[in-house]
């Protein structure tokens, strides 16, 4: 049989050396030293977890009685491996019985380090902790490995045995993906050469001594290359994500940029036992273009007045409704149609499980239709036609079902799988037939959650209110959210004060795919950010901080820190000029939305520069800032509070207010145009043929000429041209007509011209006659 040495397997499996003898010996084989050369069957099967050998298991019987449990020796490795680049932890079966959770525990969400600030090191392999609960084996890629708390030591004891010394006593973190639910299976040998263990991930906005250890080389080699690049660095400045990315190309690393949004929001994948999960109603998003009667439609199911409530008849918000049919729950979420919202439709379509989209059947498929429906296939989920307005004289349902056909979605009546329904929210007609369907969709999907895991969702909308503070609108859509938690989304953190649903009704608890309004935030976190509970104040507070402390090292970075670009060069050559501007609005979907249409407007000239943006009143702080930076003031649904209004007049600060948001981006437009240097626009005024010249002393040349097309006019600005080149631009200096000055000479008389300041003018030239005027020019 072929045999190695200990110190070659562990260079072989990536694994570190001690790991390997201690594997070795828990497999039954005798090993004391790294020079020890042991089978090469034995060692594979003892460090993949595959089986014994027969054979083998019948000689190592006969040599020597092994330990009584490997599976249980090996439970005590947890986090030991955490500082190798590339170490495979095997976990041990998974038990039958499942062990309760305790009170603390919140299903692995806030044990350890959070999406914060993480300390920079190299890529690597970590596997899940064998003796926090068991389980299939997995295989995770995560950089923070060597930096996480547990130090070299082993993980908590497993069921089957003690734990090795290291990290305190907390339950398991599940990071990664989902894994196989079910009975145990026996653990295999993973290919991992499909995972991308070169690429590194960095925390964007990282400083110089950062992106070093990120990368794996030395700080003064960074500096190095910078000063090739023509930057001089510090060891503590920040970097943008271009100059991070120059950097590692110069170092030939391959990096995956994250930024602290990204590992905030990015959608988490929890594990739930079949037993576990319980049926739950139907989120549904109702999506369309502007005016074809969503929050009407939304009304009439509702039975209440919404649309009235709105500017205009145009929704501003998302509204989250829940209503009843059948004795079964159905959760709504109602979008905005207008184009400045396209954001708040994609968040809708992403916390969504069936999609509804609204096309009147007057007016057929529209541009927010078209983006509604791929908002609907981006998120991949079921999409149900609504075809409103029949009621209407000119009602064309079948022309809907025929546009809406070269979008992809075909007809259930027409042989295609997409249902479609015409309702009236004037008549209600059809509306039953509606709700029936979706029940129907919602039972085909089989939605499920686990009611009993902590509470996790999305923040659907979040607004300031004077009274109350931060009042957030969150859909749960895992766990139960109760008075009292502890929760963070983003870089926000609280705990939940008091809850109330959808009808404003005081509530205790909040299950699944239902919608809540929630107070007890610190600040107003942005609408579609993901919210958790974690254990308490403390680990919330914690890594809100984290975060926040990312968020600012990134806007550093992009405003402050190196960056290679000539972005800033051009702007000053170009005299680009600013318009500064201070938004607030009542709630942070409209602010989102609103800065999305500020960044479409063009802005090759006239610079918009957003000098703060926030939700809440318009405040004194905000006038200070605004005369400090000569910016206006824009305010969305929003009004000056207290001494606010006195302080702009008294700084000479315009604020404007809006309850239209394409209103005030009109304005904002108007605004842009009149900063615009004004065009110059040239007219001809009258062409003249020189047919003779003539010298004259004190005067010098006179050409007699012809005005054979406009007029000539005493002043006028006039051009010469010969032989098709213009050889003078200049000005008329007198005009005359038989021995007489005169101010103008119009087509088919002759008349004597002296040009200012040019005797060259010869026979045959054309003398062109113009005046100039400056025109105010509009935005592209």
């Amino acid at each position: 049989m072929a045999k190695k040495r200990v110190h070659e397997l562990a260079k072989q499996y990536s694994m570190p050396l001690p790991e390997v003898i201690k594997r070795l010996n828990a497999y039954g084989l005798d090993v004391k030293a790294a020079a020890t050369a042991v089978d090469e069957k034995l060692a594979d099967a003892a460090l993949t977890g595959k089986p014994k050998p027969k054979a083998a298991a019948a000689n190592g019987a006969a040599a020597k009685k092994p330990a009584a449990q490997p599976l249980q020796a090996r439970a005590g490795f947890g986090h030991g491996t955490a500082r190798a680049p590339r170490a495979e932890n095997i976990a041990p079966p998974k038990p039958k019985a499942k062990p309760k959770p305790k009170p603390g525990a919140r299903d692995g969400q806030g044990g350890g380090r959070d999406n914060g600030q993480r300390r920079p090191t190299r890529s690597s392999l970590q596997g899940s902790s064998p003796g926090a609960g068991g389980g299939v084996r997995r295989v995770v890629i995560d950089s923070q490995a060597s930096r996480r708390p547990g130090g070299p030591g082993g993980g908590p004891g497993g069921p089957g045995g003690p734990g090795g010394p290291g990290g305190p006593n907390r339950p398991p973190r599940r990071r990664g993906g989902r894994r196989r639910r079910g009975t145990y299976e026996e653990p295999v040998a993973q290919d991992t050469s499909s995972l991308k263990a070169d690429v590194i991930r960095v925390n964007s906005g990282s400083t110089v001594k950062d992106v070093a250890e990120y990368l794996g080389v030395p700080v003064p080699e960074v500096i190095k290359k910078l000063m090739g690049l023509g930057e001089m660095a510090t060891l503590t400045q920040t970097l943008n994500d271009d100059a991070i990315q120059v950097i590692a190309d110069e170092f030939e690393k391959q990096i995956e940029i994250v930024t602290a949004a990204e590992d905030a929001n990015k959608d988490p994948e929890y594990e739930d036992a079949d037993e576990d999960l319980e049926p739950r109603p139907p989120v549904i998003t109702i999506m369309g273009h502007v005016d074809h009667g969503k929050t009407s439609l939304l009304d009439a199911i509702r039975e209440s007045e919404v649309a009235a409530g709105e500017a205009g008849g145009i929704t501003q918000h998302i509204g989250a409704y829940q209503v009843h049919k059948n004795d079964k729950v159905i959760t709504f979420l109602d979008t905005p149609g207008h184009e400045a919202f396209t954001a708040m439709r994609a968040r809708g379509a992403e916390a969504t499980d069936i999609a509804v989209i609204v096309v009147a059947a007057d007016d057929g498929v529209r541009p927010q239709t078209r983006e509604a429906v791929d908002h609907a296939k981006a998120a991949d989920v079921p999409i149900v036609v609504a075809v409103n307005k029949i009621d209407k004289e000119g009602a064309q349902p079948d022309r809907v079902r025929t546009e809406m056909t070269q979008l992809g979605l075909q007809p259930e009546e027409w042989g295609g799988d997409t249902m479609f329904v015409d309702v009236s929210a004037k008549t209600h007609a059809g509306l039953d037939d509606l709700l029936e369907g979706l029940l129907l969709t919602a039972e085909i999907e089989e939605l499920t959650a686990n009611p009993d895991a902590a509470a996790s969702g999305t923040v659907i909308e979040s607004k300031l209110d004077p009274g109350r503070g931060a009042v957030v609108t969150v859909l749960v859509q895992r766990g139960t959210l109760k008075i009292g938690d502890a929760v963070v989304a983003g870089a926000h953190w609280g705990r939940v004060r008091a809850m109330s649903d959808y009808k404003g009704k005081r509530v205790k608890t909040a299950t699944p795919a239902e919608p809540v309004e929630i107070l007890g935030f610190d600040t107003v976190p942005e609408a579609g950010e993901f919210v958790r509970v974690v254990e308490n104040d403390r680990k919330a507070r914690q890594i809100a901080g984290e975060r926040g402390h990312r968020l600012k090292q990134e806007a550093q970075a992009r405003k402050g820190g190196i960056k290679f670009s000539l972005a800033k060069l051009f702007d000053q050559q170009a005299g680009l000029k600013e318009l500064g501007v201070v938004i607030k609005a009542d709630v942070s979907g409209s602010l989102e939305a609103f800065e999305d249409e500020i960044a479409k407007l063009p802005q090759d000239e006239i610079l918009v520069q957003i000098v703060h943006s926030g939700v809440g009143g318009i405040t004194e702080s905000d006038i200070n800032l605004a005369a400090a930076s000569e910016a206006i003031v824009i305010g969305f649904n929003v009004r000056p509070v207290g001494e606010a209004a006195l302080l702009a007049q008294r700084e000479g600060v315009e604020i404007r207010t809006y309850s239209i948001i394409y209103r005030a981006i009109e304005e904002l437009r108007d605004a842009m145009e009149g900063m615009l240097a004004p065009e110059t626009v040239e007219d001809i005024v009258g062409t003249v043929e020189v047919r003779e010249t003539f010298r004259a002393s004190k005067i010098g040349i006179i050409a007699g000429c012809m005005v054979t097309d406009g007029k000539v006019t005493r002043g006028a600005k006039v051009r010469v041209i010969r032989d098709g080149s213009v050889v003078h631009d200049g000005e008329i200096g007198s005009l005359r007509r038989f021995n007489e000055d005169v101010r103008e000479v119009l087509t088919g008389f002759e008349c004597g011209i002296v040009l200012a300041n040019f005797q060259n003018v010869q026979q045959g030239d054309t003398l062109e006659v113009y005046e100039t005027r400056q025109v105010e020019r509009k935005l592209a």
